[in-house]
């Protein structure tokens, strides 16, 4: 099996194997435990764009109410919670234990877009209990 560098149709660049997709190029994850805080988990060398949030709660929130996370890029100097969002919805940190959540990206091309010194980060909501897992968001350098 061959292994080819891609440039794809938003100008990033990947490495596309034989599922002959956008070759993701780096991949970063954070987790969470029941005591997390909103928290930065990766800033950017250089430009990205971001390709995939994939999520996996390996013990679900117990809380009676909603206890969700969005995965945002802030510029230095912004707190995570007012960042940008990279996707729709929120990732269900109430969800089915051991099941990975595939997140919609966003349609709007500058929030998947990481300038140099953009930070991303784990922005919660609710009370997590004993909500854990993690989160890994795939990029390719622009």
């Amino acid at each position: 099996m061959g292994i080819s560098l891609k440039q794809n149709s938003d100008g990033s660049m990947g490495l596309q194997g034989s599922q002959l997709d956008d070759g993701g190029f780096l991949t970063v994850s954070a987790e969470w435990t029941a005591s997390s805080v909103d928290k930065s988990f990766f800033v950017a060398d250089r430009p990205y764009v971001v390709k995939a949030v994939r999520a996996r709660v390996t013990a679900a929130g117990t809380d009676a109410g909603a206890v969700t996370a969005a995965v945002k890029k802030a510029p230095s100097g912004t707190a995570v919670a007012s960042g940008t969002a990279l996707h729709s919805g929120t990732v269900n940190l109430k969800g089915t234990a051991n099941t990975n959540q595939t997140i919609t990206l966003s349609t709007t091309a500058s929030d998947l877009a990481l300038a140099a010194g953009d930070c991303l980060g784990l922005d919660f909501t609710g009370v997590l209990t004993a909500a854990t897992g993690a989160v890994t968001i795939t990029m390719a350098p622009l």
